[in-house]
C-alpha cells in the first residue's frame, strides 16, 4: 500500500515537472514571437525615418526651404533659385550612377500655411502691433530652424548614401536635440529685441492698404507709456514663461520637420511625395536591412529559447543567404533609371530685397528716441524751423 502511494507521488511530480518545462517552453517561445515582432516595428520605423532624411537632404541640396527672412513666404519678394538635379540610390559600380530627383519651386513647394497667413496679417491695414511682436518671434524661431536644417541637411547629403541611410537617423536625433536646446536661447534673445514693437503704432484707419507704422516717442506722453508699461509687464512676464518656450521651440521644431517631407519633387517625369523613396529604401537596401533583422533574430532566438535553437538560427540563415532554401530575402534588386552622377553642390538661391536705409543704433536709443532715425530728432527739427518762420 505504502510502495504504491509513494510511486502515485513521483509520477504526480514528473508529470507536474513535465507540464512545468512544457509551459515554460511555450512562454519562451510566446516571448520569442513578441521579441521579433517589436525587433520588425522598430527596424521599419527607423528605416522609415530613413527615408525621409534621405529626401530631406535632397530637399536642402535643391536650396528651396524658406532660410531668408527677407523673402517669400515670410515677405511678397520671391526668390530666384537654381534649378538643379540630385542624386538619389547610387551605384557601388565604377564609375557610379544614380538616380535623379529634383525640387520644382512652384506654387504647391514655395507656400507655407502658416507663415502666409503670418504674412497676410502683418499686410494687412488693421494689423496691430502686439501681434506682429509675437509674429516677428514665432517667424525667426521658425527661420532659424529651416537655415540650421537646410544647412546641416546639405552637409549630411555629401555622405556616402549607404551611410546616411544606416546612421542618419540617430545624426539626426542628435542635431535636433542641439537645436531644440539652442532654440530656447533663441526665443529669450528674442523676446527682449523684438520689444521695439511697442513702440509703433499703426496709423492706418482705413480698411484699405498696408499698414503704417510710426514710431512712438516721448513727445507722445500717453503712448509712449503705454509702451514703458508694456514693456515692464513682458519683461516680468518673460519669468513666468520660460515653460512655454519650451512649447513654442517643440512646435516650431516640429512643423519644420514635417514641412520638409510635405514638399513635391519630380522623379522620372512624375510628381512624387515622400513616399516612394520610403518604399524604395526597403527595395534597394533589402540587404543590410535583412542583415540587421536576422542578427537580432539571432540573438533573441539565443536568449529567449536557448542554445539550441540559436544554432538552429543560424544554421537556417546561411542555407537561405548562400541559396539552398530558395528564400529571396538578401538578393540586392536591380536599379533602373541610371546615369552618371550629377554635382552634390547645393543651389544657388538669391533674394532682391529692398531694405530701407536706417542708423543703426542699439534698442535703449531706439526705445527713448524711436526707430528709423530718432522721431524726437525730427520733431525738434521741425520745431525748430516753425519758430525761425
Amino acid at each position: 500500500m505504502s510502495d504504491s502511494s509513494d510511486t502515485s507521488i513521483i509520477d504526480d511530480k514528473k508529470n507536474e515537472s513535465t507540464s512545468s518545462n512544457n509551459g515554460n517552453y511555450i512562454s519562451n517561445i510566446g516571448n520569442f514571437l513578441l521579441t521579433v515582432l517589436i525587433i520588425f516595428l522598430i527596424i521599419a520605423l527607423y528605416y522609415t525615418s530613413s527615408g525621409f532624411i534621405l529626401y530631406a537632404c535632397k530637399l536642402a541640396q535643391s536650396n528651396i526651404l524658406p532660410t531668408d527672412i527677407h523673402c517669400f513666404p515670410y515677405t511678397e519678394t520671391k526668390p530666384d533659385i537654381q534649378p538643379i538635379q540630385t542624386n538619389i540610390f547610387t551605384t557601388f559600380t565604377e564609375p557610379q550612377l544614380s538616380m535623379k530627383m529634383s525640387f520644382p519651386y512652384d506654387e504647391y513647394n514655395s507656400s507655407s500655411k502658416i507663415l502666409d497667413m503670418f504674412r497676410e496679417y502683418k499686410n494687412k491695414s488693421n494689423s496691430n502691433f502686439l501681434a506682429n511682436y509675437f509674429i516677428s518671434i514665432i517667424e525667426s524661431v521658425i527661420q532659424l530652424n529651416f537655415s540650421a536644417i537646410n544647412t546641416s541637411l546639405n552637409i549630411l547629403n555629401e555622405l556616402p548614401e549607404v551611410l546616411l541611410v544606416i546612421l542618419g537617423p540617430i545624426i539626426i536625433a542628435i542635431l535636433s536635440t542641439i537645436l531644440f536646446i539652442f532654440d530656447h536661447l533663441y526665443i529669450i534673445y528674442l523676446w527682449f529685441v523684438n520689444m521695439g514693437w511697442f513702440f509703433k503704432t499703426n496709423t492706418n484707419d482705413s480698411d484699405s492698404g498696408g499698414p503704417k507704422w510710426k514710431d512712438v516717442s516721448i513727445t507722445e506722453p500717453i503712448n509712449y507709456g503705454c509702451a514703458i508699461g508694456l514693456l515692464i509687464l513682458f519683461i516680468i512676464i518673460f519669468f513666468f514663461s520660460l515653460p512655454i518656450f519650451s512649447i513654442i521651440s517643440a512646435l516650431a521644431l516640429t512643423f519644420c520637420a514635417l514641412s520638409c517631407i510635405s514638399y513635391k519633387a519630380e522623379m522620372l517625369n512624375k510628381s512624387i511625395s515622400v513616399a516612394p523613396i520610403i518604399q524604395d529604401i526597403f527595395k534597394y537596401y533589402k540587404t543590410p536591412i535583412m542583415s540587421v533583422f536576422s542578427f537580432f533574430v539571432i540573438v533573441s532566438a539565443f536568449t529567449k529559447l536557448g542554445p539550441l535553437p540559436g544554432v538552429f538560427s543560424i544554421v537556417t540563415l546561411a542555407l537561405i543567404y548562400f541559396g539552398t532554401l530558395s528564400i529571396d530575402i538578401f538578393n540586392p534588386i536591380k536599379k533602373d533609371n541610371l546615369s552618371p552622377l550629377v554635382s552634390y553642390k547645393q543651389a544657388k538661391k538669391t533674394c532682391n530685397f529692398k531694405e530701407l536705409s536706417k542708423e543703426k543704433h542699439g534698442f535703449l536709443y531706439n526705445m527713448i528716441f524711436g526707430q528709423s532715425g530718432g522721431s524726437l530728432t525730427r520733431e525738434l527739427k521741425n520745431i525748430g524751423k516753425k519758430l525761425k518762420m
